[in-house]
């Protein structure tokens, strides 16, 4: 028997005389009110119990206008002003600073970085070439610390993931597969190590508990108490990052 074909599109635009606004929609069949997310990038999505009309999200969206309108004026003015990554800059690393130093090489075939006492030198034919350079490090970085942290909380929550990845998600810190596979994202080297370990263990009880129901953040306060503090502080730092 094939299953019923959803009614409602991915995405939906409202068109007034002065703007429009677009958003995406996901159903579920477990969803029984509708809701509404705006992310970090300022886009919307909206969370439809399954069966419901267009008509009726529309309205909905359409009653959450001033609220939307107001936030991303929040977003905009919190927007970080970006730092260039040049010589003399400073990168954040799991709540220290490292400072950066770009290397011309000519003759290079390929950018490389290497780490020093508080330094990162990057070794790169242009300067053009050292951002993409020093992102790939980022993702090295990330992907061993991210290891030895799920290695070190999958003990205490009871479970461990199938496999782990990083990515570069521009709205998402990390992300649970139904299939048991965690990705995170590689910018959580950016913020500080409790803020990092919070999304990991985050992520890991996604592997007990779907969804974000009470007793989702119950077994993740039970890894780290304070995980509150630390939600708020992932908030604050994500609004800052310099790259």
């Amino acid at each position: 028997m094939f299953g019923r074909r959803s009614s409602l599109p991915e995405r939906d635009v409202l068109e007034w005389p002065e703007t429009s606004l677009s958003y995406s929609i996901r159903e579920s069949a477990r969803r029984r009110t509708l809701s509404l997310e705006l992310r970090a990038d300022g886009s919307v999505r909206v969370a439809v119990p399954r069966g419901l009309r267009l008509a009726e999200v529309r309205r909905f969206v359409e009653s959450r206008r001033a609220w939307i309108d107001s936030k991303r004026a929040l977003l905009a003015a919190a927007a970080p002003c970006r730092q260039p990554l040049e010589s003399g800059s400073s990168l954040p690393y799991l709540g220290t600073e490292l400072a950066l130093y770009i290397e011309p090489q000519p003759g290079a075939r390929s950018a490389s970085c290497r780490r020093e006492l508080g330094t990162l030198r990057v070794r790169a034919p242009q300067v053009q070439s050292a951002p993409r350079a020093i992102e790939a490090w980022y993702r090295r970085e990330a992907l061993a610390h991210a290891g030895a942290r799920v290695a070190h909380f999958a003990v205490l929550v009871g479970r461990a993931p199938r496999r782990l990845s990083i990515r570069g998600q521009r709205t998402r810190w990390g992300s649970c597969s139904a299939r048991g596979s965690i990705s995170l994202n590689w910018r959580l080297l950016q913020m500080p190590a409790a803020v990092f370990d919070y999304v990991v263990v985050h992520e890991l009880c996604h592997l007990l508990v779907p969804n974000h129901s009470s007793r989702f953040w119950d077994e993740v306060g039970r890894v780290l108490p304070d995980y509150r503090e630390r939600r708020a502080a992932l908030r604050q730092f994500g609004r800052s990052l310099r790259f």
